[in-house]
């Protein structure tokens, strides 16, 4: 499990947060993001993770409370400068039929390219270093409709290096992916956070590799939001606290729930 390296950067901060679209589904989310982190937000299915990393994002609005980004509330930001601060990976992206690889890339200098849509010679050297950091250098001109899952994950990964975010924000990473692409895409992940210094925040169902992994959880519990290091849940028993009325129980040492 990784330890929290208290003086790093905050770089997202939610107060008293409530989301939803409508109505709100969930309240009062307190939490933090530094610079640096890798973080997993977990919790039952509907309870609303992936609202909370859309609203992160500002693809939606969220109801009440304050999200800030650099000290400065997310509504202050215009769409173009929220692109250059935050970058959002669903949990499955729309796959375009005769659209290279590269292509798919250069969407992601959008918040940077001239008003033709014409990206830069730095940028194209961007994305073919990106390409090749993934792996994915002598795919740059297949087309995206015929990459495999993981392929095309990691082509997603790619689009939000390229758009060059501090954050990262991704919905179920590996949901849809076999174990050895679940573990290529995780270590590319990790890679990411310990080379670039981003900031990764990813909604998972895995909680085993999130407790390995991760500098902090996001629980969105039952009852109440708790969030702290892997460490520290597991001594205060927090993951108990995910489920409403379930006889599971976590179990420390196998990591997982019986």
């Amino acid at each position: 499990m990784k330890k929290v390296n208290a003086g790093r950067d905050i770089v997202l901060e939610l107060q008293k947060v409530s989301i939803g679209y409508n109505k709100a589904i969930y309240n009062n989310i307190d939490a933090s993001a530094q610079k640096g982190q890798m973080i997993a937000v977990i919790g039952a299915n509907g309870t609303g993770k992936s609202t909370l990393l859309k609203s992160l994002s500002g693809a939606i609005p969220y109801i009440s409370g304050e999200i800030s980004l650099l000290s400065k509330s997310i509504k202050e930001y215009k769409a173009s400068q929220l692109a250059q601060k935050v970058s959002f990976v669903p949990a499955q992206s729309p796959r375009a039929q005769r659209f290279s690889l590269f292509d798919m890339l250069a969407t992601g200098c959008y918040n940077r390219s001239n008003w033709l849509g014409s990206i830069s010679y730095e940028d194209e050297i961007l994305i073919r270093e990106t390409l090749n950091k993934v792996a994915l250098s002598s795919f740059e001109n297949r087309d995206i409709s015929t990459l495999s899952d993981g392929e095309f994950q990691r082509a997603a990964i790619s689009r939000s290096l390229v758009q060059n975010s501090q954050i990262i924000l991704l919905d179920e990473p590996t949901a849809f992916l076999d174990i050895e692409n679940k573990i290529t895409v995780t270590k590319l992940l990790q890679q990411i956070t310990l080379e670039q210094n981003k900031t990764i925040i990813f909604s998972t169902h895995y909680l085993q590799q999130a407790i390995k992994i991760c500098d902090k959880i996001w629980i969105l519990g039952h009852s109440n939001f708790i969030t702290g290091s892997p460490t520290s849940l597991i001594e205060k028993g927090a993951f108990d606290k995910i489920f409403k009325d379930s006889s599971l129980k976590f179990n420390s040492t196998l990591l997982t729930f019986v």
